[in-house]
């Protein structure tokens, strides 16, 4: 299946007729930097819920309860397993901190989407990137996207390619899924840049 090259503002449909309910979303970029990945399920009023429908890396909501026995500690437990929203539709990135990358090299991190999961009060799943590293911004990072695969096929829907040149930001929200009135779902390209990192993402949708 050929996928779609999405610009900024573009929207791609994902019917549910054509069983398009399990998404994995991959954020890549080149080597060289320490981005993070992360969503939102935000409700009409475009905030989260409660503090698990936003998943990240340090959710204390995860695909796994924690265990001492079989962890040790909450550190390991956070690295070994996924962080997962309230409801269980989004399943969050283990960190790839890119440590060994160069500048040239292939880097991403991937979540996971079941639209069947999703809770009624969600009308928005947003995906954002970040950056770890002091004194680093955007500016640094080469060639982001954002990509949309079937899950059950494998086959890459849609990709948006993020042409935008950021320059100050340290945090960029790359693209959302929207569902409408009749609980249908698209993907849209938004690639917006904000200064402040992921504080500044948490400051807007909690």
């Amino acid at each position: 299946m050929s996928r779609f090259n999405l610009n900024k503002g573009d929207r791609f449909q994902l019917k549910k007729s054509e069983g398009l309910t399990k998404l994995q979303v991959i954020l890549g970029w080149k080597g060289g930097a320490d981005l993070d990945a992360c969503a939102f399920l935000l409700n009409e009023d475009g905030v989260i819920s409660n503090d698990a429908d936003f998943v990240y890396y340090r959710s204390e909501n995860r695909d796994e309860a924690f265990d001492k026995e079989k962890f040790g500690n909450k550190r390991l437990w956070r690295m070994k397993t996924h962080p997962m929203s309230s409801d269980g539709s989004v399943m969050g990135a283990i960190d790839d901190t890119g440590d060994d990358e160069d500048d040239a090299a292939d880097a991403s991190e991937e979540m996971y989407v079941n639209l069947d999961k999703v809770d009624g009060s969600v009308t928005e799943i947003v995906f954002c990137v970040t950056i770890y590293e002091e004194k680093t911004t955007f500016g640094s990072v080469n060639d982001p996207y954002i990509s949309i695969i079937n899950e059950e096929t494998g086959d890459e829907l849609c990709r948006y390619d993020l042409k935008e040149k950021f320059k100050n930001e340290t945090a960029v929200e790359a693209g959302k899924l929207i569902c409408d009135e009749e609980g249908e779902w698209s993907f849209e390209a938004t690639g917006k840049g904000y200064t402040g990192g992921m504080q500044t993402l948490i400051d807007i949708y909690a």
